[in-house]
C-alpha cells in the first residue's frame, strides 16, 4: 500500500498545509508541493506568510492531499531548507513537479520547507476505503 500512496502523491501537486499560531490558532493553507520516495513533502512559501511566521515557534505541521480516490493525512516536522540543499532539491525535483513555481526562484522573500513525516495516514476510496498508517520512515 505504501507504494500506492506514493504513487499517489506524485500524481497530486495541491495540499492543504495547517500550522498554528503562537497563541494557539490554527492556519491552513493551499499549496503546491513536491514529495519523494522518503514521504518528505517540500512547500515553497513567503517568508512574509502567516504559515512561515507561525513555524517560528512550531515547527510541527498536518497537511491532507485528497481526492475522490484516495487521501493521505500527514503530520511531520518542518525544515527551512539550506541554500545548497535548496538548489539541489528545488532545481530538479520541485520545479519539475510544480513548473509555476519557476517564478519565485529568484525571489528574495521565497523560502523552502522540507517537511518530514511523522505519522501518515493513507485512505484508498477506490479499494473499499483501505487504510494503511505509518509510523516509521
Amino acid at each position: 500500500m505504501r507504494d500506492k500512496m506514493l504513487g499517489f502523491m506524485r500524481t497530486q501537486f495541491l495540499c492543504t498545509i495547517a500550522t498554528v499560531t503562537k497563541d494557539g490558532k490554527p492556519g491552513a493553507a493551499y499549496v503546491a508541493y513536491s514529495s519523494n520516495d522518503d514521504m518528505e513533502i517540500i512547500v515553497g512559501t513567503s517568508s512574509n506568510s502567516r504559515k512561515y511566521q507561525n513555524l517560528a515557534h512550531s515547527k510541527s505541521v498536518a497537511i491532507v492531499i485528497a481526492t475522490t480516490e484516495a487521501e493521505v493525512q500527514y503530520e511531520g516536522e518542518v525544515e527551512i531548507i539550506a541554500d545548497g540543499e535548496y538548489r539541489k532539491l528545488v532545481e530538479t525535483s520541485h520545479i519539475a513537479k510544480v513548473p509555476g513555481s519557476d517564478k519565485y526562484r529568484e525571489d528574495p522573500s521565497q523560502v523552502y520547507l522540507k517537511i518530514t513525516p511523522t505519522w501518515v495516514r493513507f485512505i484508498s476510496h477506490t479499494d473499499n476505503n483501505a487504510i494503511e498508517e505509518f509510523t516509521e520512515f
